[in-house]
C-alpha cells in the first residue's frame, strides 16, 4: 500500500485541516494516510505557536480518528515530538498514556535555541561545527530513551546548506548504533529537496551507514499542506534503492511491520 505518515495540519503549522487533506490522499491514491502535527514542549513546560496546545492533544487525536470509520482510506494518527536533552521527565507523563499509532521524535532545536539561529551564516567554521556534534549528541539521547517509533529528519540542520559529516563520523555513528540498538525507525524524508541543501533527510551517506545497521526505513514528506503529501516520493525511492533498502516500515497502534517498495510503489520502483 502508499503510505505516508509524517505530514501536518492545522493542529500545528500545517496549512488546512485534516478534511482537505484526507481529500486529497484519496484523489492522490494513498492507502494509509497518518498526521503527526507537533507536539512541543520545551523543558520549563512553555510551548510554541507552531506547535500544537498540549492540553488540546486528545481533542486533536479525536478529531483525526473520527475519518477512519470512513472507510475509503486508512487513517493513522502520530505526534512529532520535540526532544531536549534528558526529556524523558517532561514528555513522558504526557504522551504514555495517548492512544496513537506511531510516535515521531525530532530535533528543531540545540540547547533550546532554533536551528536557523544556530547555523547562521554568520557563523564561524569551528563553531558550526560544535553545534552540529552537539546536535548529533541529542540525536543518541532521543534514540536511548526509548521513547519514539521513528525519527524525523535526522540531518535537518543542513538544510541551510552546510554539510559537516566527514568531520563527525564518530558522533553520527554513536546516534545511529543508538538507532539501531533502540529499534528506531530512520525515515527518508523529501521535504529537503526543495530546501537550499537540495537533498533529503538523510543524505545518501547517511542513509548507507542506516543500511548497514541494517536500520528500517519509512518514507515521508512532511506534508504542511495537500498537494505535498506525496511530495517527491519517486526521487526518494530511487535514493532508497540506491542505499540498497528494499522494504518500508508500516505503523498501527505501535506496532510496525515491513512491506516490498516494489509491490508497494510498483511503478515508481521499477
Amino acid at each position: 500500500m502508499i503510505a505516508t505518515y509524517h505530514n501536518h495540519t492545522n493542529w500545528s503549522d500545517g496549512k488546512t485541516d485534516f478534511a482537505e487533506i484526507h481529500a486529497a490522499a484519496i484523489a492522490a491514491g494513498v492507502d494509509a494516510l497518518g498526521v503527526s502535527d507537533h507536539f512541543c514542549v520545551f523543558p520549563d513546560g512553555s510551548s510554541r505557536d507552531w506547535s500544537m496546545d498540549p492540553s488540546r492533544v486528545c481533542e486533536y487525536i479525536e478529531d483525526i480518528k473520527s475519518y477512519q470509520s470512513d472507510g475509503r482510506i486508512e487513517v493513522r494518527v502520530g505526534l512529532e515530538i520535540d526532544w531536549f536533552t534528558d526529556h524523558e521527565s517532561v514528555i513522558e507523563p504526557r504522551i504514555e498514556t495517548l492512544d496513537l499509532d506511531y510516535r515521531i521524535g525530532s530535533l528543531h532545536h540545540v540547547d533550546e535555541i532554533p536551528f536557523d539561529t544556530c547555523f547562521s551564516p554568520d557563523k564561524e567554521e569551528d563553531e558550526l561545527l560544535e553545534v552540529w556534534k552537539r546536535y548529533w549528541k541529542l540525536e543518541q539521547n532521543l534514540a536511548e530513551s526509548g521513547l519514539f517509533d521513528t525519527v524525523a529528519h535526522i540531518d535537518i540542520p543542513k538544510r541551510l546548506g552546510y554539510f559537516p559529516e566527514q568531520a563527525l563520523d564518530r558522533e553520527i555513528s554513536d546516534a545511529l548504533d543508538a538507532f539501531a540498538a533502540h529499534n528506531v525507525v530512520v525515515e527518508l524524508n523529501t521535504a529537503g529537496y526543495s530546501m537550499p541543501c537540495l537533498e533529503a533527510y538523510a543524505s545518501p551517506n547517511i542513509l548507507s551507514k542506516c543500511k548497514e545497521r541494517e536500520i528500517p526505513v519509512t518514507l515521508s514528506a512532511d506534508g504542511h499542506e495537500p498537494g505535498r503529501i506525496l511530495y517527491e516520493f519517486e526521487r526518494g525511492l530511487s535514493q532508497l534503492h540506491a542505499a540498497g533498502y528494499r522494504e518500508l516500515t508500516r505503523f498501527r497502534e505501535r506496532e510496525t511491520w515491513f512491506e516490498s517498495i516494489d509491490e508497494a510503489y510498483p511503478e515508481q520502483a521499477r
